[in-house]
């Protein structure tokens, strides 16, 4: 039996179609990131965190930090309170994470992270300083939808997703976990640069301040190595006056 032979119009149709779907699903995806990023837009915040270290052998260390932002992720900066040895210690973000500075008040130097050091963990913890320089994530990203999945029970969108130019350098790829009611994210598991999975971050305890939900709680496990790093909001404060100083490259020393 002779297989009938497609028409050039036939073939040019669903070379079109195939395509057309592939674009549609960008779209989506890109659609959802925009969504999550209106989510939790706010003017300016400033946010009291506790975080704990949980190193592979199971030593423990704990942190108090102060953590501003402004025009939502495009300006930001934390501040370490305690221990004594890191009071003073700054880290500033800027255009969405493009730019990071550090500020280190035992030398009184200030240093801007070059890209090579951007996979850095900051002062041992499971967070690099690209996790630290939390950008917009229509920016840093772009990937497509690739289903929908349960989270704790939650409905999500299920994206994978890739950095773009201004996103993070220390990742290949990630798969990023959207409830799909809220809009906001509820997980994230990085793959390094040579594709195998690295850490997964977990995102909960999403309250309602001044209108916007915000997260309260963050996880960051590593997956490679055993350790674990969490951070809890204490206190948030939303659409604030901030000083415009504190982000600035010159306003890091005073």
């Amino acid at each position: 039996m002779h297989r009938p032979i497609s028409s050039p119009l036939t073939v040019i149709a669903i070379l079109v179609g195939a395509v057309f779907t592939s674009f549609a699903h960008a779209q989506s995806a890109l659609d959802i990131m925009k969504k999550v990023d209106a989510t939790g837009y706010t003017k300016t915040t400033r946010t009291e965190m506790v975080q704990k270290v949980v190193t592979p052998a199971g030593d423990t260390r704990d942190f108090k930090m102060l953590s501003y932002s402004k025009n939502g992720s495009e300006k930001g900066l934390t501040v370490y309170v305690a221990p004594n040895q890191v009071r003073g210690m700054k880290i500033l973000t800027l255009n969405d994470g493009d730019d990071i500075w550090t500020y280190f008040p035992k030398t009184n130097r200030t240093r801007k992270i070059a890209s090579s050091a951007r996979n850095r963990r900051v002062q041992g913890s499971d967070f690099t300083y690209d996790d630290m320089a939390v950008g917009k994530m229509a920016k840093q990203w772009q990937g497509t939808l690739k289903g929908q999945e349960k989270i704790a029970g939650v409905a999500c969108f299920k994206l994978q997703i890739t950095p773009t130019p201004a996103g993070p350098k220390s990742y290949s790829k990630a798969i990023a976990w959207v409830d799909k009611s809220a809009y906001v994210t509820l997980r994230v598991e990085y793959y390094d640069l040579d594709g195998d999975k690295l850490k997964r971050l977990d995102i909960g305890d999403y309250r309602k301040v001044s209108g916007v939900l915000v997260p309260h709680r963050y996880t960051m496990t590593n997956l490679t190595d055993g350790g674990k790093t969490m951070m809890k909001a204490t206190k948030v404060a939303v659409n604030v006056d901030l000083d415009n100083g504190l982000f600035s490259e010159a306003g890091l020393s005073k």
